[in-house]
């Protein structure tokens, strides 16, 4: 017998959808099974993300917490954890499936033990807000001494549970961004406050690290180093020891710099650490002594510790201004400021001024602020772009914090293994001056036009069977299988030459005077090449 009408089964086809989940999954669910694709996703969502609570909770600062039953509900920052991996052979005093975390605001800070938690939400300084329902200020199992925590919550996600842990997803610029961001024991009402026990580096390494009750520095990233596998030389029979991963941060302040090692899950948080910029202010940190393995000092986050990311008060301010200074003064390349002026009318406009060194230098400290364009008549005294091709660092820029160099346009960072654009090593030109001043080498910013206007003049390229030629009245440089891809003349053709290439080009550079028109920007504070004139 044969049915009119389609079975049920013919609505309930086995189509497959790829939905969004948590980042880093994907999910193959059927399509007709009768819920919607935004009700599925949300089912597929951590607890933590979906979790509403049910009732009143008490708005509270970390502070003012006190033992026993209620319902309180407060924000802070991470400043230690550490995560529980399932399968991981090492010892952990953590209870089973719970993670450690610890977390602050300006008032207090608390200690946590969470299930349910994604290792990838992890991070120091990351901004939590959490429900509890019982603040204990003991507990047998996990008896850690934390700086400024005497109390500990409980937290066990789940959508009939009256505790969560939520975590903030903070953009640039927002409120979210500023929150509890101040330092314990720190007044920013007073401008006179100090922080309890803060330090210099240098005074820590040397002994401040010995019999100091919660001792406390101020550091500066300077670079993040990639991701090293330590394997353990000496395993125990019938014993499974994984490899450790571990990095290494360079930090420094005005005393001193060394390395500070993030190991396993503290590794996800230098992720967003910015060099030159980034400001850890660490309490009770773990000290390496120099010894014959390590001839420096080393620095490493125990379980005792806390790490604050930009904090806010006035030393970390000063820091970050001493560190800024100190990387425009150590960077081997800054970007060329765009947008800043007219090229065209500095060029070409009529009203181009002509000035000396010694004229700029006495404008920039009269009006520093001041943004102007105009000419400068120069002489080349030095250069050394065979020098600079002989070492492999023709081309440079930074990544990570770190210089990165090639003799070709692009290069792989080694820490990221990102493609890198590369521009001009700026120090292949040696000293310029006129009759008022001499400008060192590698103080200039040069734009792309000037570099090829520097080193190739106006013309351009001529195809010539398997070479390639390039033509500026009476100069002509001959590049082998060079590949330009139709991009017409360019710097990034002198990275093509052989070594007699090279040495033709700089020979005609060298004691050559040549005209700049330049820009001076208030925020690089130092000239910035917009075109050449020969």
């Amino acid at each position: 017998m044969v049915l009119p009408n389609p079975s049920i089964q013919s609505f309930l086809q086995k189509d497959s959808a790829s939905l969004p989940t948590h980042p880093g999954r994907t999910v193959t669910w059927p399509s007709s099974d009768g819920f919607s694709l935004e009700e599925v996703s949300a089912a597929l969502r951590p607890v933590t993300e979906t979790w509403k609570p049910k009732g009143e909770y008490d708005d509270v600062q970390i502070g003012d917490l006190l033992p026993g039953p209620a319902r309180v509900r407060f924000t802070g920052r991470i400043v230690n954890f550490s995560a529980f991996k399932d399968g991981s052979p090492r010892k952990t005093m953590l209870p089973q499936g719970f993670h450690f975390l610890v977390v602050k605001d300006h008032s207090g800070a608390i200690k946590l033990l969470a299930t349910g938690v994604d290792n990838e939400c992890l991070q120091l300084g990351k901004l939590v807000t959490v429900w509890g329902s019982f603040v204990a200020e003991f507990t047998p199992s996990f008896p850690v001494r934390v700086p400024f925590a005497s109390a500990i919550v409980t937290v066990h996600p789940s959508q009939s549970s009256p505790s969560c842990i939520k975590f903030h997803r903070e953009l640039p610029g927002s409120k979210e961004a500023t929150l509890c961001r101040t330092p314990l024991d720190y007044d920013n009402g007073c401008p006179s406050s100090q922080i309890p026990g803060l330090m210099s580096l240098k005074a820590y390494l040397s002994s401040g690290h010995e019999g100091v009750v919660d001792p406390r520095i101020i550091l500066c990233v300077s670079s993040v180093g990639p991701r090293k596998i330590v394997r353990p030389k000496v395993k125990p029979e019938n014993v499974e020891i994984a490899d450790l991963e571990m990095i290494e941060v360079s930090v420094f302040d005005e005393t001193e710099s060394c390395v500070l090692r993030l190991w396993e899950d503290k590794i996800p948080s230098a992720k967003s650490w910015i060099p030159g910029k980034t400001i850890l202010l660490v309490t009770n940190p773990r000290c390496r002594p120099a010894d014959k393995k390590t001839p420096h000092p080393e620095l490493s986050i125990g379980i005792t510790s806390m790490v604050e990311i930009d904090p806010e008060f006035a030393e970390a301010d000063w820091l970050r201004k001493m560190a800024m200074a100190r990387t425009r003064k150590e960077s081997v390349y800054i970007p060329f400021p765009e947008d800043l002026w007219d090229s065209e009318t500095a060029m070409d406009g009529p009203d181009s001024t002509r000035f000396t060194l010694a004229d700029i230098d006495e404008l920039a400290r009269e009006s520093p602020d001041h943004i102007f364009t105009g000419r400068l008549s120069l002489i080349i005294l030095g250069v050394k772009i065979a020098e600079y091709w002989r070492k492999t660092q023709l081309c440079c820029t930074e990544c990570c914090g770190v210089p990165l160099y090639a003799n070709r346009p692009h290069a792989m960072c080694r820490n990221c293994l990102a493609e890198r654009a590369l521009a001009l090593n700026p120090r292949i030109i040696g000293p310029l001056a006129d009759e008022t001043g001499c400008v060192a080498p590698g103080k200039l910013i040069w734009s792309d036009k000037a570099w090829t206007e520097l080193l190739f003049g106006t013309g351009s390229y001529v195809e010539d069977g398997p070479s390639v030629k390039i033509e500026n009245g009476d100069k002509v440089v001959k590049m082998e299988d060079a590949n330009h891809n139709g991009a017409g003349c360019s710097w990034r053709g002198l990275t093509a030459l052989d070594s007699n290439g090279i040495r033709s080009v700089e020979e005609q550079l060298q004691n050559s005077r040549i005209t700049l028109v330049f820009g001076w920007p208030s925020e690089v504070s130092r000239l910035s090449v917009l075109g050449v004139e020969w």
